[in-house]
């Protein structure tokens, strides 16, 4: 079992150095993509791919240094290196960079379902309780490795671990629900006026960029529930997809965006080629009619944009 370990980390680093390349090219869209936007929300989105991506090289580059520590003498000390990583310094700090890259990946969703539902806070205090209960959760059970005698099946890194990824868990699918059942909604709205489902597109992004991250915790949550040291080999790639799902969202709807954009010469750049009024909801007993074109259901100072830059935005 402990060859077997060893070789499986060699191919879980192998895996995380692919996604980061793939991490890099979508950092330099969403930068063109970000950076030509003038919202109100672009140092937001500006400052939080920064920062996941430069979590998520900090853990490239532990994980290279935790090769060059393992392979330096013996297989046989590999073996033992990935065993019994407790008071490893390396493996303590690519596992606390890995949670903080989640902490930042679930508070940036939920962000979005905050702007997604017109700025309201009560839609966002489940997810953000749980959150919460994650930050503590996860960073007890990294700070268990700390001792020198912990194992990955010590008993309060197992417990704490599993708590933690079962909390991720439900971060994610009650934040990505949430902004997907607008879309959802939203598109039957319009779908009523204009006979197209104009959010479909965008619903699909958010469906498929949350399930990478969910599918990828859930694995790992079922290998480490199984009492399996195996469920922490996926730790660098799923640092590397907690990056790569909110880059992915900007990028393609982006992309998506920017193809159903009309030459400048037009007189608008709406879809359609005049405002088209939609009875839209500003709250659930309260109704007004707001141009298609909004960026915002409910109007204000950035309600003359296209309705799929918000989308950009907010997912």
């Amino acid at each position: 079992m402990y060859e077997s370990l060893a070789q499986m980390y060699i191919a879980g680093i192998w895996l995380e150095a692919i996604l980061y390349g793939i991490n890099c090219v979508l950092f330099c869209v969403c930068l063109f993509i970000v950076l030509a936007h003038d919202g109100a929300s672009r140092k937001t989105l500006l400052l939080s791919s920064i920062v996941q991506f430069s979590l998520a090289t900090a853990h490239v580059m532990i994980s290279l240094l935790e090769l060059m520590a393992a392979f330096t003498t013996s297989t046989s000390a590999a073996n033992q290196y990935f065993t019994n990583p407790g008071g490893n310094q390396l493996f303590v700090s690519g596992f606390f960079v890995y949670v903080v890259n989640t902490f930042a990946q679930e508070l940036l969703l939920i962000w979005r379902l905050y702007i997604i539902w017109d700025r309201n806070f009560k839609i966002c205090i489940i997810p953000l309780i749980i959150w919460m209960l994650h930050c503590s959760v996860a960073s007890i059970a990294v700070s268990g490795f700390i001792p020198a005698t912990a194992t990955a099946l010590s008993r309060d890194v197992h417990s704490y671990g599993l708590a933690g990824w079962g909390l991720e868990t439900g971060v994610n699918f009650l934040a990505s629900g949430g902004i997907a059942y607008r879309l959802w909604h939203a598109g039957r709205r319009t779908a009523i006026l204009t006979g197209r489902p104009n959010y479909k597109a965008s619903f699909l992004i958010v469906i498929e960029c949350g399930a990478l991250i969910t599918t990828c915790t859930a694995i790992m949550f079922a290998l480490y529930a199984s009492n399996k040291p195996e469920g922490l080999v996926g730790v660098g790639a799923a640092t590397q997809i907690a990056t790569i799902s909110p880059l992915l969202i900007i990028a393609r709807v982006g992309f998506a965006a920017s193809k159903r954009k009309t030459p400048p010469s037009a007189a608008t750049f709406s879809t359609f080629p005049n405002s088209l009024p939609v009875n839209a909801s500003r709250s659930m007993d309260t109704y007004g009619d707001y141009p298609l074109d909004d960026i915002s259901v409910a109007g204000g100072s950035e309600s003359r944009d296209r309705t799929d830059t918000k989308i950009v935005i907010a997912a």
